[in-house]
């Protein structure tokens, strides 16, 4: 209540925090208690409460500070490369599901543009914390797409009774390194999405925190797939209807000088 009330932490993160922060308060009583129960010498007491110390300092330094994590999504799609590429490069606002911690504030994206083609290009990712600023690095169009983070947006914005909380850890504690997307040509007019990135963690646990954050890129990633995979079979359909029309149109006209004739 500390924190809220002073507006350091936002409830989200509370939340996410307390069974790490109660377990480890559980621990400590527990092993507290048993030792007032064991040792008689309040003496030996102190003592052996300061000899944990290094025990404790050693394991938190044997934890990396950083850590690094890849991830790697595919999905096929019913249409050519062509229309693929566009959806990716020119992505439309994303309404795919959201998590629930979505919903209270952590960042997930919501479309994306590129601004110029070909290696230098910048894209800009719109996420609901902010705007991330990124340039591409590979470009083979219809084929592969890379880009590195230039600028990234906040991990979340914070549940607080507070218009504005300045909480540490929303920015620089987790970054998105580097986003590729590969497409691969195969048979029936199907193309398949090879979506890969790289992340780095600096909050500490890592060995609590990673497999939460992993979860959320998970999700993130798969909604950017999904919505990629709609928007282009839309834009092949429409394609194809447009063709279609011409193909109407001509032969109406056709027949019509044909008849004049």
């Amino acid at each position: 209540m500390m924190l809220l009330g002073l507006a350091l932490e936002g409830i989200l993160c509370v939340v996410v925090v307390a069974p790490l922060a109660v377990g480890a308060a559980m621990l400590g009583g527990l092993l507290g208690r048993e030792l007032a129960l064991r040792i008689k010498n309040p003496g030996r007491k102190i003592a052996s409460s300061i000899a944990v110390l290094p025990l404790i300092f050693a394991l938190e330094a044997a934890f990396p500070p950083v850590a690094r994590f890849e991830t790697q999504q595919s999905i096929e799609v019913r249409a050519e490369a062509a229309h693929v590429w566009k959806a990716i490069v020119q992505m439309e606002t994303i309404e795919e599901p959201l998590l629930l911690a979505h919903r209270l504030g952590l960042a997930y994206p919501v479309r994306g543009r590129v601004f110029g083609a070909g290696v230098g290009a910048l894209r800009y990712g719109d996420f609901s914390t902010g705007t991330a600023i990124e340039r591409v690095t590979e470009w083979v169009e219809n084929k592969k797409l890379i880009f590195v983070v230039l600028k990234d947006v906040a991990g979340l914005r914070e549940l607080s009774p507070y218009r504005h909380v300045h909480a540490p850890h929303v920015i620089g504690y987790f970054t998105t390194r580097e986003t590729s997307f590969e497409l691969v040509e195969k048979s029936g007019g199907l193309t398949e999405i090879v979506e890969r990135t790289s992340h780095e963690l600096r909050l500490d646990p890592a060995l609590y925190w990673l497999p939460i954050v992993r979860h959320v890129v998970d999700h993130n990633n798969g909604r950017v797939l999904a919505h990629i995979k709609k928007q282009a079979e839309r834009g092949a359909t429409a394609g194809l209807s447009d063709r279609a029309s011409e193909s109407a149109d001509m032969e109406s006209r056709t027949g019509f000088l044909l008849a004049r004739e």
